[in-house]
């Protein structure tokens, strides 16, 4: 995801109107890299998005793929594993399917 900053207010390793690629994503907050290459946790409403490279689309074909799964009795998955972040929130999913 590609943000462009808005608001830089007692953050002075960011700059105002520059665009920033994002690492990761939370609820309040996205980390970034910052102009002296640190990854930094900054408050979204910093921020404005500019491209979220198709996310929504990648997400809604992801859940068609795995809807179907359950309802075929997971006939094309070989394994999957979940890892959670320290919260115990999912931070990933990783799903191998079957090639034959």
């Amino acid at each position: 995801m590609l943000v462009k900053c808005i608001n830089n207010n007692l953050c002075s390793s960011i700059t105002l109107g520059k665009e920033y690629l994002v690492i990761e994503e939370g609820d309040k907050y996205f980390v970034v890299v910052d102009d002296v290459q640190n990854e930094i946790t900054t408050k979204k409403e910093r921020f404005v998005v500019i491209e979220d490279n198709d996310l929504t689309k990648k997400a809604k074909a992801t859940i068609n793929e795995l809807n179907y799964q359950l309802e075929n009795d997971f006939t094309d998955i070989k394994d999957f594993k979940i890892r959670k972040n320290s919260k115990g929130e999912i931070k990933e999913i990783i799903v191998k399917f079957k090639y034959e």
